[in-house]
């Protein structure tokens, strides 16, 4: 009799789907879908949690006194430009006795190069209103990311059950004006 084996990571491809959503999030003042900017803003990374340790390209994102590390990279996020991940794949593995789950994932990137961060703001002294409003994607970089994640994701990705992030660029293309 032959048995069947699930796979138990099955969970976790959805999950970093979202995740890489998270980061993406568009906002618009005109919608009412976040009330203000610091609602839009806490969308970033949801799913960290507020000790998150996380790393961007190598630099550790310590959090001033009194904040916490989520709160310094959504703060961080929300003054780059848009982003548009996708996930290339990845690789998940269970710590036995801790649960917790390390997962490597490889992802494409691309960035608005129109000189405008996530609020639509630039760097114009006098707004031109006929220039266009839409993004202008650029070339894809290479992304790579470590994720630490408590073993509850199975039951509940909308919890904050990343513990901690490592996000590092693993290809910069050569005809962007993105400075990383």
């Amino acid at each position: 009799m032959s048995q069947i084996h699930q796979d138990i990571t099955q969970p976790i491809e959805p999950f970093l789907k979202k995740f890489l959503n998270s980061l993406d999030i568009q906002y618009a003042s005109t919608s009412s879908q976040y009330p203000n900017v610091e609602a839009y803003a806490t969308q970033f990374g949801k799913a960290l949690k507020p000790s998150s340790a996380i790393i961007i390209n190598g630099a550790p994102v310590i959090p001033a006194a009194n904040s916490q590390a989520k709160l310094e990279f959504q703060k961080k996020w929300l003054q780059s430009p848009l982003s548009f991940h996708q996930l290339n794949s990845y690789d998940c593995h269970l710590i036995p006795g801790t649960g917790t789950f390390i997962i490597n994932l490889s992802a494409k990137v691309r960035f608005d190069e129109s000189g405008r961060n996530r609020l639509g703001e630039s760097a114009d002294i006098i707004p031109d209103p006929q220039r266009t409003t839409r993004p202008l994607w650029g070339s894809w970089f290479g992304v790579n990311i470590t994720l630490v994640v408590d073993q509850t994701v199975m039951t509940n990705d909308e919890a904050e059950i990343i513990n901690s992030l490592n996000y590092r660029f693993t290809f910069k293309p050569e005809d962007t004006v993105i400075k990383i």
